[in-house]
């Protein structure tokens, strides 16, 4: 026995020395490098993986790991992260050598770039594997069914990808399975019933994919603790979830549910998360007391309605309340708080909500987050937010307040304050100086549409967001140069501000994002340092005085999406540069300018261009055929919203607790971010009107009105399928209306008025369903306007002077007077085969009638088949011209 032990005592002594097995097996070993020759390894991270004597051992390789006992490589990580390019890792395709590798329990190949490679299906022969990720992989196609082999598997992730097809069945049968990671795909049909009736399942994660129909019931998923299928298609009622003792995190929002929240949700002692935003779920806010350990609740978006019952201020746990964006009524008072101390995020926005807090006591929560935007809090300034002192983030926007700003919120509240939002009121008073305010992080101010008034003085230095639109501020723009550290938004339309542009742009750079301007009495040239700001995707100048030429440093701005300088005195040409550059523009807009010059055929670049208005300028010369360029113009959106513009609303840390991809709570930093909509003034239907975000993207339009343009309408123009206004009124052109006018199916608004037009109207115009404004007075149009179920709606204002112009409305009829009658296409080519027929009918009787002279001459056979064929002829010819008289007489009697 003592010798057993002796023996056994030297191989463990040598097993420490010799530091365990010295070496991987050598058949893994080739694997592996089988595996590194058919990968791209750019950064190099592979490098120790070689046959030289020092890099023999693979077990000592970077991400390799070895079984102490057997060698055996047990785990491999193919994984690499860039935070700037996180496909800058390894690239190529895996070899089939990797089955070798049978001992594998950990498999991990996130990030890497598989392009439109599939998922290997020899994945399915490695049956030890108890971990495979594979997320942000550039995966594309099914799921292999193979996966459904691994019969070890305990957690799964192949998230973030572009993987489509269905979820296979198999994978809800996988015994083992505990954690299901197939979130931020393209995966669509139906969430198998096995998932629902799986008793492995701890967490399950389906959010972002095009999953449809209903959800199945999880009723029997007593294991399961975290459950997500947030923007799905998900239609119906919400699931069952009678028996989910363990669930604590449940995340059912952007989908299409509807009916009300079950009560075996409400009954879930456990639950910790539950987020069903986004939905269309209705009835009153019920009851969560059975929800003892409810932290996080957002029923955000849907159709809620009713009162706020008191007994949610039971849920004594309760840290974050989201509830905007309902149709719930009544009054918030202190009974809704009672003892909810650990409350942290409180959003109740966009409800028809009153607020009643006057807290006498003690206050029993201390806010971080307070959105009560469209809450009635007014008339006086709400003086309960005073006992916030540790809120960061503040919005109570048209909230009814009819008072000027208190003291202690510029001079107490502020130093942690990282955004605040007093917009859509009716304060008044002047801005404090606040250059010591805002001491931590990057926050935002907005403080639009009330009655603020006088100058600007110093700022924040560290703003990152400041609106100041809609108000009676004057001054300078002195104080913008002071904000150019963390600036992206900066809006101070609609004031009295006066004085040149400041030229300090170039110190804003890669921030700024939104710069408006419009609507003040700013007056100079536009400064060569806007060029500067690389990231600027809005520009707004419109509604001031500014001279001069528009400066060729924008050509820079390459992220310009939208461009409107309209309503000042600028000159020069139009640079062909924006044409050239500027291919992101979606909307230009530099009308009533004093433009002059021709209109640059290197326009027709912008693919993008969905709104051009040129119009009240000085422009000549003819309209350019190549127009048929604006791809935007001719098909459906085909690209995202970009009338939509983000940007950070401030920089700080966001307390409110939100799910992991592990099942748990954290709390980080994030940024905010925040979204401009673009607005657009556009002469739309004789009048000039606004366009929001809601239209915006949606309108296609041209306004080349009040400039001496010349020339034919190109036929190009028609080839633009979804234009909705076309105006060229107020020019010189000339010739005819393009037949094909009628292609143009969705214009609503058409305004040719004002030019020297003539000939016939196109009877395709009277085709145009959507047409609901028209005008083509004051040209040399001629003959019947055409029949239409569109055309004889409008005014007869909308033909006015065209003195040969004939027909309802203008005329009852067209008479039998010398007046060019308009027919339609097919009585055109009636009339104009007549023509043809009788001039072809002359010749042809007169070498005919040769012809018969000289049979009749010499074959008595012949003359006795002329004079029966003369009879028919003779028949034949009466009853054409009494068709051919009783046509036109028909026509002459309309």
């Amino acid at each position: 026995m003592s010798n057993i032990l002796v023996s056994l005592l030297l191989c463990i002594i040598f097993y420490m020395i010799s530091g365990g097995v010295s070496s991987c097996i050598e058949k893994e070993r080739q694997a592996l490098l089988d595996v590194k020759a058919n990968l791209t390894d750019p950064g190099g991270y592979l490098d120790d993986w070689g046959s030289e004597g020092e890099k023999m051992d693979c077990c000592k390789w970077t991400r390799v790991t070895c079984d102490d006992t057997s060698g055996h490589v047990i785990r491999l990580g193919l994984t690499f992260y860039h935070l700037h390019d996180p496909y800058r890792g390894f690239t190529g395709n895996f070899s089939p050598s990797l089955q070798v590798l049978n001992q594998l329990r950990y498999l991990e190949l996130s990030y890497f770039d598989f392009q439109s490679n599939p998922l290997p299906n020899f994945l399915g022969s490695l049956s030890n594997l108890q971990t495979l990720y594979i997320s942000n992989a550039n995966l594309s196609g099914p799921i292999p069914h193979q996966l459904a082999n691994l019969s070890n598997l305990l957690d799964l992730d192949l998230s973030n990808n572009s993987l489509s097809g269905s979820i296979p069945f198999s994978l809800g049968y996988m015994t083992s399975l505990t954690y299901l990671i197939l979130a931020q795909n393209q995966l669509g049909g139906v969430v198998p019933n096995s998932f629902g009736n799986s008793s492995s399942i701890v967490h399950l994660d389906l959010s972002q994919n095009l999953l449809n129909e209903s959800l199945p019931s999880f009723a029997g998923c007593s294991s399961l603790i975290s459950l997500f299928v947030a923007n799905n298609f998900f239609s119906g009622s919400m699931p069952d979830f009678t028996g989910c003792t363990s669930l604590r995190e449940l995340d059912l929002s952007g989908n299409i549910l509807s009916g009300n929240i079950p009560n075996s949700v409400l009954q879930l002692s456990n639950l910790i998360y539950l987020k069903v935003s986004h939905n269309s779920l209705r009835g009153s806010i019920p009851n969560f007391i059975g929800c003892h350990s409810l932290s996080f609740l957002d029923l955000s978006s849907n159709q809620f309605h009713g009162n706020v019952s008191n007994s949610l201020g039971q849920v004594s746990h309760l840290n974050t309340l989201d509830l905007s964006s309902n149709s719930l009524e009544g009054v918030i008072s202190e009974a809704h708080f009672v003892t909810i101390t650990q409350l942290d995020y409180l959003d109740l926005s966009l409800n028809s909500l009153a607020s009643d807090l006057n807290f006498t006591e003690r206050v029993p929560f201390q806010l971080s987050t307070i959105k009560l935007q469209s809450c009635k809090l007014g008339p006086g300034f709400p003086m309960w937010i005073k006992t916030q002192r540790q809120v960061t983030y503040l919005d109570i926007s048209n909230a009814g307040i009819l008072d000027s700003v208190p003291d202690w919120l510029w001079n107490q509240l502020p130093i942690g304050l990282k955004f605040l939002n007093l917009s859509s009121n009716q304060i008044k008073g002047k801005l404090p100086y606040m250059g010591e305010l805002y001491l931590h992080g990057s926050p935002g101010l907005d403080l639009s549409n009330n009655h603020f008034e006088g100058e600007v003085s110093l700022l924040p230095l560290t703003l990152t967001a400041l609106n100041l639109s809609g108000n009676k501020f004057s001054g300078n723009l002195s104080f913008v140069c002071q904000l150019a550290m963390f600036l992206t938004f900066l809006d101070l339309s609609n004031n009295s501000f006066s004085g040149e542009l400041p030229a300090c742009w170039m110190n804003f750079q890669e921030k700024l994002v939104v710069l408006n301007l419009s609507n003040n009495n700013l007056s100079g040239v536009i400064p060569s340092s806007l060029g500067s700001l690389d990231k600027l995707e809005a520009l707004y100048l419109r509604a001031n005085t500014l001279v001069g030429e528009v400066p060729e440093s924008l050509s820079n701005c390459k992220s310009l999406r939208f461009v409107d300088l309209g309503g000042n005195n600028l000159s020069g040409i139009i640079p062909e540069w924006i044409g050239e550059e500027l291919s992101e523009l979606y909307v230009l807009d530099l009308e009533s300018n004093r433009f002059s010059g021709r209109l640059p055929s290197h326009l027709c670049w912008l693919y993008n261009l969905q709104v051009l208005d040129l119009s009240n300028n000085g422009l000549f010369g003819n309209i350019p055929k190549c127009f048929d360029n604006f791809t935007a113009m001719a098909r459906k959106n085909f690209r995202y919203d970009m009338s939509k513009h983000s940007y950070s609303s401030y920089d700080g840390s966001y307390s409110t607790r939100e799910p992991s991809r592990r099942g748990c709570l954290y709390t980080g930093p994030c940024q905010e971010d925040a979204y401009f909509s673009d607005n657009a003034w556009i002469r739309w239907k004789g009048t000039e009107r606004s366009f929001g975000r809601s239209i915006l993207h949606l309108l296609k339009s041209i306004d080349l009105s009040r400039n001496n343009l010349s020339g034919n309408i190109p036929d190009e123009i028609t080839s633009l399928y979804e234009l909705i206004s076309l105006n060229l009124s107020f020019n010189r052109l000339h010739g005819e209306v393009p037949k094909d006018i009628g292609r143009l199916k969705y214009l609503e608004s058409f305004d040719l008025s004002r030019n020297e037009f003539s000939g016939h109207i196109p009877w395709t115009l009277s085709e145009l369903n959507f047409l609901s404004y028209l005008d083509l007075s004051f040209n040399n149009l001629s003959g019947r306007i055409p029949t239409g179920s569109q055309l004889q709606g409008f005014d007869y204002t909308s033909y006015a002077g065209n003195p040969q112009l004939c027909g309802p409305p203008l005329t009852p009829r067209c008479g039998s007077s010398p007046v060019a009658e308009k027919k339609k296409a097919t009585e055109e080519d009636e009339d104009d085969s007549w023509k043809s027929y009788n001039t072809g009918m002359g010749a042809g009787f007169a070498v005919g009638f040769l012809g018969i002279c000289g049979a009749l001459t010499g074959n008595c056979h012949c003359r006795d088949i002329l004079f029966v064929s003369l009879s028919y002829i003779k028949d034949w010819i009466y009853v054409t011209v009494v068709v051919y008289f009783s046509k036109l007489e028909r026509k002459f009697r309309r």
